[in-house]
């Protein structure tokens, strides 16, 4: 017995030392697709514009490390850009060493412009690229360049991001979270959106002032006032995968509150009716939407409640005094009201495209009278009635209750 007590433990423990050494093995390997660095380099930027000679001229910034970082610098140039045309943006990919003697690494792109010409032909072709691609990450932005090519988006230094494509990166979630002027939009969200059945997608738009030619002279970041530079100009409407036109930032704005994704902002009203403004600082906002069908026409209600501060007043007017907030608070509320509603008009009227995502509002919240709207959502977006309550609460008035102007 204790024999075979004794094989038994022998065969157990033989059987512990394999599987120890298949574990210490698989942890040992190399990884089957493994690249060297300096095989490689590292995509921060794409730009897509139409071929002179094929159907796409892809334009793509590879970002060199040691000269973005000063204690490495030495004085070459930040980033290489360079073209090639083909007739699919994958096709492109994969073909880029005809220009390029490194393979592109694509997984820390940053920004993908597309340029106005291509994008109001249509732009779901080489989208449909980026979301099968399993080496893109959902996280850059997608912009258009407004009146130029695409590629001058990424040829254009800055002295605060030598690279081209996270100058744009950082610019855009800045301006998200401190005005509200850009949204938040990743590639999954811009599908998501395409493919809904009550919302239009939209796309950041920028456009690069100056001599674009003069953008990547390294010269250009060297000076107080650059002779070339890119603005976050407004935001493109996306209408059955083509550009259809433009609206202004502030409508931006206006869109990002009605969507309940507005993080911070600064909102400037008169003093009464007289030429003198005072400011409000936005800290947080929160929207809630109640979205049912009523006599055949959908109709939303939207209650939209911020918090700040004062930050600006040009007014007579004594903050010591009690509910000394009140006139002012009606007056931010009456104008953003009228400023909310105007935007929903003129979109209505120049497009009839929902970019507020209020037909998902009504889908989630009475289904069954937004069917019937499924295949057309435009038919019931046309007919909307919308209702704007807006609540301001100015909790403080700065560091002085007396402004520098009250004697």
């Amino acid at each position: 017995m204790a024999y075979s007590n004794g094989i038994k433990v022998g065969i157990q423990l033989r059987g512990t030392i394999i599987t120890i050494m298949i574990v210490i093995v698989c942890l040992l390997s190399g990884c089957w697709d493994r690249k060297e660095l300096r095989n490689v380099s590292v995509v921060t930027g794409m730009a897509v514009d139409k071929g002179e000679h094929q159907k796409y001229k892809l334009t793509v910034e590879t970002t060199a490390a040691s000269e973005v970082n000063p204690r490495n610098a030495e004085g070459y140039a930040p980033a290489n850009v360079q073209s090639l045309e083909g007739n699919t943006i994958a096709e492109l990919t994969h073909k880029f060493n005809i220009v390029s003697e490194q393979s592109m690494i694509l997984s820390h792109m940053r920004v993908l412009v597309i340029s106005e010409e291509v994008a109001e032909k249509g732009m779901m072709e080489f989208m449909d690229f980026m979301d099968r691609n399993r080496e893109i990450r959902d996280d850059f932005d997608i912009v258009i360049a407004r009146d130029g090519k695409a590629a001058s988006v990424l040829k254009t230094n800055n002295m605060y991001k030598k690279s081209a494509s996270l100058k744009v990166y950082t610019q855009l979630v800045s301006m998200y979270k401190d005005w509200g002027g850009a949204p938040k939009l990743r590639l999954n969200d811009f599908i998501r959106i395409y493919k809904s059945d009550g919302q239009t997608p939209v796309l950041v738009a920028l456009k690069v002032k100056g001599d674009p030619k003069k953008g990547g002279n390294i010269e250009n970041m060297k000076t107080i006032t650059p002779e070339n530079k890119v603005d976050v100009d407004s935001l493109g409407i996306i209408k059955g995968g083509k550009l259809v036109g433009y609206i202004s930032i502030y409508d931006v704005r206006n869109m990002l509150w009605l969507q309940g994704n507005l993080k911070s902002t600064v909102i400037t009203s008169q003093c009464g009716s007289g030429d003198k403004k005072m400011s409000y600082r936005v800290t947080t906002s929160k929207t809630d939407v109640i979205a049912t069908e009523k006599g055949g026409v959908p109709s939303f209600t939207i209650n939209i409640k911020t918090e700040g501060n004062l930050q600006n007043n040009e007014c007579l007017t004594n903050m010591a005094k009690a509910y000394a907030f009140e006139g002012y608070e009606e007056q931010f509320n009456k104008k953003m009201e009228q400023e909310i509603l105007d935007t929903v008009k003129t979109i209505r009227e120049q497009y009839n495209a929902d970019i507020f995502g209020l037909g998902e509002r009504l889908k989630d919240q009475d289904y069954k009278h937004f069917k019937k709207y499924r295949e057309n959502w435009d038919e019931g977006f046309a007919k909307a009635k919308v209702s704007i309550h807006f609540n301001t609460e100015i909790k403080r008035a700065g560091l002085r209750k007396e402004g520098a102007i009250i004697k």
